[in-house]
């Protein structure tokens, strides 16, 4: 009975102020401006399975307090699309998160971040629900906020939602990873979804000094936070801690590969598990040297291996966990042994002493993508500029 009585709002405040996440002016009092249950749907996905194997629905018309307490859960997203389907039924499902209501905990750390000030220009990247969006109105003012959101059905719902609080914020339906001519110079520059590189046209709508906060991963791993700030054209930073959000839509990493019928036998130079069983920050670093692989695990006991692919989808590596020291334990498909090449990411990293994630930053210029660590002389892996079209 306790639920009927219970302040979940101010629950959830709780939670973030003894977090530090109001530690940037003004975050407390946009938390309490904004009322974020007036930006969740009545019907959402929680992001974990039930014993069905779905994840299941929190309805407000069948369970008001347990809506309730979800919606202010400092640490539960509200998931609101699966597999790019706006129009897909709010139902108990299987499928690919697409689009969220993040979590209280993170939204508020990466606005601390971005450090917005009254005045600010702020360019918003991934509109969705427009909670986000209000919330940066009611640092920067009104006028001062751009949103963009690729998704024409989010991008609509977001608009209502703004409009219905009464927020005045600029809403923009298209692909804000080109920077939104239309607007700027930008003061700050916020992604709500996970890049691989940052657009180089994000550097030339943004104001001096500017600041970037935006989620970011490799193929080989995601959940990466990265601060960047803007001077005479080249963006750098470092890596702040882990964000785990879903992909841009053109940064999605492709999908495992087929391997071709021919290939090269080699032995590995150590056991796959010293790689694969360290904990997120471990994979996340190698990543980094790594930017372009990706990789999975197939079969069980004797039979497991890993496959790693690369982005051009010419390149495949089989490694076996039995065995491994054999020659043939490695199988190479195409002209590139990508397990040597993750061995030698493991390599350095352990070499230099397992540094940490905020270690490690990245600086982004004309000359394309660099992430380094410590400083950025020190560069661990180089990304060439993006192709123009």
């Amino acid at each position: 009975m306790a639920d009927e009585v219970t302040d979940w709002r101010q629950v959830c405040r709780t939670a973030l102020e003894t977090k530090g996440a109001f530690r940037a002016p003004g975050l407390a009092a946009a938390f309490d401006a904004v009322d974020r249950a007036a930006f969740v749907p009545s019907r959402f996905w929680l992001p974990r399975r039930g014993d069905d194997g779905l994840y299941p629905v929190v309805d407000r018309a069948e369970d008001a307090r347990g809506w309730l307490r979800a919606v202010w859960d400092d640490r539960l997203s509200a998931v609101v699309q699966l597999d790019d389907d706006s129009g897909r039924p709010v139902e108990p499902a299987v499928g690919d998160f697409t689009s969220s209501v993040s979590a209280p905990d993170i939204v508020f750390e990466k606005l601390a971040q971005l450090d917005v000030r009254p005045g600010c220009r702020v360019l918003e990247v991934g509109t969705a629900s427009g909670y986000n969006a209000a919330l940066l109105r009611e640092l920067a003012g009104d006028g001062q906020v751009v949103t963009v959101e690729v998704d024409p059905g989010l991008s609509a719902w977001g608009a209502a939602n703004l409009r219905a609080a009464g927020y005045e914020v600029t809403t923009v339906c298209g692909d804000g990873l080109s920077g939104c001519p239309a607007g700027g110079p930008y003061d700050r520059v916020l992604s709500t979804a996970a890049l691989r590189r940052v657009p180089e046209e994000w550097l030339a709508r943004c104001a001096p000094e500017a600041v970037i906060v935006t989620p970011f991963g490799t193929a080989y791993a995601s959940g990466g936070l990265v601060r960047l700030r803007v001077n005479e054209g080249t963006a750098s930073g470092r890596f702040t801690g882990c964000a785990w959000y879903m992909w841009a839509r053109s940064h999605r990493p492709p999908r495992s590969l087929a391997p071709p019928e021919e290939h090269t036998p080699a032995a590995s130079p150590l056991d796959p598990a010293d790689v694969f069983r360290g904990p997120w920050e471990q994979d996340f670093v190698i990543g980094l040297r790594v930017p372009d692989i990706d990789y999975t695990h197939r079969g069980e006991g004797r039979a497991r291996q890993v496959q790693l692919w690369d982005e051009s989808g010419r390149n495949v590596t089989l490694v076996d966990y039995d065995h491994w020291w054999q020659a043939g334990a490695v199988r190479v498909f195409g002209r590139r042994n990508l397990w040597d090449e993750v061995v030698a990411a493991y390599a350095a990293w352990r070499q230099a002493g397992r540094p940490g994630v905020t270690r490690h930053g990245l600086t982004v210029d004309p000359a394309g993508q660099r992430a380094w660590l410590d400083t950025p002389e020190n560069v661990v892996a180089h990304t060439a500029p993006q192709q123009r079209t």
